[in-house]
């Protein structure tokens, strides 16, 4: 958090932990049951080049697995930085820094109004939803979110969609944090 911004937390949900625990022990489970038998065939091959290529083939999926949770945890928000004229989402990889300009609208989002989106990249389960979705009449819109409810709509000409733990104080303090027109 930075001097002058206030720091919002951003909890998983019980839906999302459920979701990552099930997403990472099948990325896990998977990639051992594709690795495990290819490191163990290393000792039937006729030479020693085939046997390191085999061995290599294991050890790249199971890196694989490995960095696909990382990357996933670390591009995940883990709460959001309001500030003047900024909200930056703060993650362990790039964070967003979101501007707000005069005209910025700030508010909660109704119950229910993401439900059925498209994601058009990015991820839907593993840590957090982030990244590009779309869904008719709301338009395409960014979301960096670890909840399914209690959405908070920032739109600067992009919309952005956040979900810390406290809407209400943090819809507030963006308000607050507004530029003069």
């Amino acid at each position: 958090m930075s001097e002058t911004g206030r720091y919002f937390k951003a909890s998983m949900d019980s839906r999302l932990k459920s979701l990552t625990w099930i997403f990472s022990a099948v990325a896990v489970g998977a990639s051992l049951a594709a690795a495990l038998p290819m490191t163990a065939m290393r000792w039937d091959c006729p030479d020693a080049c085939s046997a390191a290529a085999v061995n290599f083939g294991g050890w790249a999926i199971l890196v694989s697995a490995a960095a696909l949770l990382w990357s996933c945890w670390a591009l995940a928000p883990k709460g959001y930085t309001v500030e003047s004229g900024l909200v930056t989402v703060d993650r362990p990889l790039m964070p967003v820094r979101i501007p707000l300009r005069p005209g910025t609208v700030v508010e909660a989002a109704g119950p229910g109004l993401l439900d059925g989106s498209l994601r058009t990249m990015g991820n839907g389960g593993l840590f957090g939803y982030y990244g590009n979705f779309w869904k008719k009449g709301v338009g395409a819109y960014l979301l960096y979110a670890t909840r399914s409810d209690r959405f908070v709509l920032i739109d600067n000409g992009k919309k952005y969609f956040l979900t810390p733990d406290e809407p209400e104080f943090f819809t507030e303090e963006v308000r607050r944090r507004l530029p003069a027109a």
